[in-house]
């Protein structure tokens, strides 16, 4: 026990401190240790913020401050004394204790450390465990005291006591805590609580943000079918009466028009067995509930509803990619009877697959140009109006980077087109993620209007006056850094030095170039992995990808899985590709290569991904910490973007603004060889001048190449690096 304690003065909150000898009690040298021990993580709490001043500081406010040292130096070393000195406990049970004491304040100290607790949480902690305590010796139940507790601070306590009669009924009490907020979680760890009084509750709970896992378990042959079947909540009824159709996957998204008795199970399930109804009554009720979410409703079905109607667009959008080289009136058939309102919601749910050439061509029979031609009158706000701006960020987003923003702004009233723009770049700071903010950051590199572009700089400074006012620091940062980007692009100069310019105000590594020494392992060879597929398409890239390795040049050597390629001339360098076996192997191989490259400590900086954009997580599952350039090569979304930033901070990312091509991959990745082979830093600057010379002349892939965005150019992906760092370096 501590030999010194600290009496503080809480009610005058002065913070005078006096102190008091405790070596009078004596302990036996059978329980010392288990003094010792508690008084270590005393010892740690206290020195925490790097002072040995017995003072536990966990915040700015001294009050605080004090009530937490209290609870964990004189309450901890007060209840020592009353174990110690309680004569109805035998050894075993003095041990049980103050092993508990010890473990309590370890998992505070530890969740401390690790930002997962909130430090003002001690002294209710140590309330709760001295309550628990006490009845625990009576024999009464721990259950009542952990009621005030959060999850973080109840869940190793409880664990302290797990013969206590109350034990039960605590661990549900606390599993209880935890499920409300993890909600999209929790449903494989409930079976092991079916039996607990709150599990209809988080049941309904869960049915009302993420039906569709409610519908899963309903449908299934196991304990936790039987529990939702028996919920009485009218929500999971409901689903688990769609449950019972054949075709409930493809009915779960109407949820909210069951509820509302607008509709039946019986007609949805007539809809959902005819491909082109089904998607038509997905948008009218998609646009139903975009009305009811502006309304401050909250549809039940609309995550499962986008999720349907985006892999059913995609299927649509895919066939009309792969008659690219047929007719318009072929190509396009598929849609001919697709209103404006259809053809929007493909638009925007194709955006990581849409080629150019599908969205807006020559021939103005693209989806957009259909769009617009179909609209009577063809006019954006009144398109937007009937959707009710369902998504009209992406949108706006999309167009920009397919050069008809100007096309459709200029289809409305001025006013509406400056109050559209006005939207696009507002509330920015109130999204869950960035999406948002990046589709402004890139959409900005695409817009070619100087008009435009004065105008969205003026909005971006509004709002950065308006969050500054209202003191929103994500707010703040956000707009902050829009603003920068936007004037450095609009800086006179060669590109290298508005590069230059951006990475300075942005405080960021050099955006321009990556040194070669970057790319080096520590042996001095540089290893890049590359990603094939087993499709039809995956096998035509391999095959076109190895005819890029003369005899002589290059050392080819085909594994059971993967092939390695070594250089022998120039620089060393060592390249693995998977081979692009049929589907499913295509996966194993991947997996078995990235096992075998982490096996034998080899850590790629180039990593490139080759296939169509539903291949991508997988690459994305299999990047390393090491990358430093990443070429996607096809779909460079938010979303994307993000994973590849999360998982490799200093990553250059080179990607498409839509599917890519062999056509344009491979030039890019030869020239990336060429100056790896070299031992020159990669200079994107440079290095896409040459590429755009040699794309010139070439009138079949000049546009595609166009499409590429290499990473100086990378606006979204300049954005997420420098808001991660900038709130990294402010928590």
């Amino acid at each position: 026990m501590r030999k010194i304690l600290i009496m503080l003065l809480l009610v005058a909150c002065q913070g005078g401190l006096t102190y008091a000898q405790s070596s009078h009690l004596q302990i036996p040298i059978s329980r010392q240790g288990f003094h010792d021990n508690i008084d270590k993580e005393q010892a740690m709490a206290a020195k925490f913020d790097g002072k040995a001043d017995d003072l536990v500081r966990v915040s700015d406010d001294q009050t605080i401050n004090l009530q937490v040292t209290n609870a964990l130096i004189k309450e901890v070393d007060d209840m020592q004394v009353e174990i110690e000195r309680d004569s109805s406990l035998d050894h075993r049970l003095k041990v049980k204790y103050l092993t508990g004491l010890y473990s309590m304040l370890k998992d505070y100290n530890f969740k401390r450390a690790h930002h997962l607790i909130e430090p003002e949480e001690a002294p209710a902690i140590v309330q709760a465990y001295h309550n628990m305590m006490r009845a625990d010796i009576k024999h009464q139940s721990i259950a009542p005291y952990i009621q005030g507790l959060s999850f973080a601070g109840s869940e190793k306590l409880i664990e302290i006591f797990n013969d206590n009669p109350g034990y039960k009924a605590a661990k549900g009490m606390v599993f209880t805590k935890y499920a409300f907020n993890n909600l999209e979680t929790v449903m494989p760890k409930l079976s092991n609580y079916l039996d607990y009084p709150g599990t209809d509750s988080i049941v309904a709970a869960v049915a009302r943000k993420y039906p569709n896992q409610v519908l899963t378990y309903a449908t299934s042959y196991t304990p936790m079918a039987n529990a939702i079947k028996r919920n009485p909540d009218p929500i999971v009824q409901t689903i688990v009466n769609i449950g019972k159709s054949p075709q409930s996957t493809r009915i779960l998204p109407f949820i909210d028009e069951l509820l509302a008795g607008t509709t039946s199970i019986e007609k949805l399930e007539k809809v959902a067995d005819n491909d082109r109804q089904y998607y038509r009554q997905m948008v009218k009720s998609m646009i139903n509930l975009q009305k009811m979410k502006s309304e401050n409703q909250h549809p039940i079905g609309m995550k499962a509803m986008m999720e349907n109607m985006q892999a059913k667009s995609l299927i649509y959008i895919r066939e009309v990619n792969d008659l690219h080289e047929e007719s318009a009136p072929v190509r396009f058939k598929i849609v001919n009877d697709f209103s404006p309102a259809e053809l929007y919601y493909l638009i925007i749910n194709g955006q990581e697959e849409l080629y150019t050439s599908s969205y807006t061509n020559h021939n103005n029979a693209g989806l957009y140009d259909q769009m617009m031609a179909r609209m009577k009158p063809p006019r954006g706000d009144s398109l937007l109006m009937t959707v009710n701006f369902d998504r009209f960020k992406k949108f706006i987003a999309m167009a920009a980077g397919f050069n008809t923003l100007d096309n459709f702004l200029k289809s409305m009233a001025p006013e509406n087109s400056n109050y559209l723009m006005q939207k696009y770049v507002q509330n920015l700071e109130k999204t869950e993620d960035l999406e948002d903010a990046v589709d402004v950051a890139n959409s900005f590199g695409s817009i070619r209007d100087p008009k435009l572009l004065d105008f969205l700089r003026a909005e971006v400074r509004n709002n950065l006056a308006y969050v500054k006012k209202h003191n929103d620091h994500r707010g703040i940062v956000i707009y902050q850094l829009l603003s920068s980007l936007f004037e450095s692009e609009s800086t006179p100069g060669s590109e290298t030095t508005i590069a230059n310019d951006m990475a300075a105000k942005l405080q960021l590594p050099p955006i321009n170039f990556v040194t070669y020494s970057a790319l080096q392992s520590d042996s001095g060879r540089v290893y890049q992995q590359v990603f094939f597929y087993g499709d039809k398409d995956g096998q035509e890239s391999f095959a076109s990808f190895m005819t890029n390795f003369p005899k002589g040049e290059w050392s080819v050597r085909k594994e059971k899985y993967w092939a390695v390629i070594t250089s022998l001339k120039g620089k060393p360098t060592t390249i693995f590709a998977n081979l692009p076996l049929d589907e499913p192997a295509d996966k194993d191989a991947i997996s078995r290569l990235s096992d075998y490259l982490d096996e034998n400590d080899i850590h790629p900086t180039v990593f490139i991904h080759r296939g169509h954009s539903y291949h991508v997580n997988t690459t994305l599952d299999n990047l390393q910490s090491s990358a430093k350039i990443v070429i996607l090569g096809s779909c460079g979304g938010y979303h994307n973007l993000a994973v590849v930033l999360q998982k490799a901070p200093d990553a250059h990312i080179i990607s498409s603004k839509q599917v890519g091509t062999r056509f344009v991959n491979e030039p890019i990745i030869r020239s990336l060889e060429e100056v790896i082979l070299s031992g020159k830093n990669i200079d994107w600057v440079q290095m896409w001048a040459g590429l755009a010379k040699k794309f010139a002349g070439d009138a079949r892939n000049k546009e595609l190449f166009s499409d590429y965005v290499p990473p100086h150019k990378n606006l979204g992906a300049i954005f997420i690096k420098a808001y991660r760092q900038i709130m990294k370096d402010d928590k």
